[in-house]
């Protein structure tokens, strides 16, 4: 063996520290990427259409709320099928859902695309 341990810890310390400086410039690039929308020239802001809340029922079955261009929408939601099932009206409703979508947790994809 002609190297010795002290090379050895040395380049693989220096490897890693390579490797995740790579992977901090694609972090930082994807999040570059995902504030401009994920596409060239599109407006993030541009999706008519926010889920605002999902609430699990059962097996593959799901609710959501749903704002589309301004509306909410409540919609029923299972593998083979989407059923609109009412539309809130209510101001009130309607501030109380807003505010729950920005007091929401991030998601992972939220990071990139909001900034942590």
């Amino acid at each position: 063996m002609t190297d010795s341990y002290t090379y050895l810890l040395i380049k693989a310390i220096l490897t890693l520290v390579f490797v995740l400086g790579l992977l901090g410039v694609s972090f930082y690039a994807l999040k570059s990427y995902m504030a401009k929308g994920g596409k060239k020239g599109q407006n993030r802001f541009a999706n008519p259409v926010k889920v605002i809340t999902t609430s699990f029922l059962g097996q593959k079955k799901n609710i959501a709320i749903v704002e589309v261009a301004g509306e909410m929408l409540v919609l029923g939601i299972t593998p083979t099928s989407i059923t609109f099932l009412t539309r809130i009206e209510r101001g009130e409703a309607i501030e109380e859902l807003k505010k729950l979508e920005s007091s929401r947790s991030k998601n992972f994809l939220s990071i990139f695309q909001n900034g942590i």
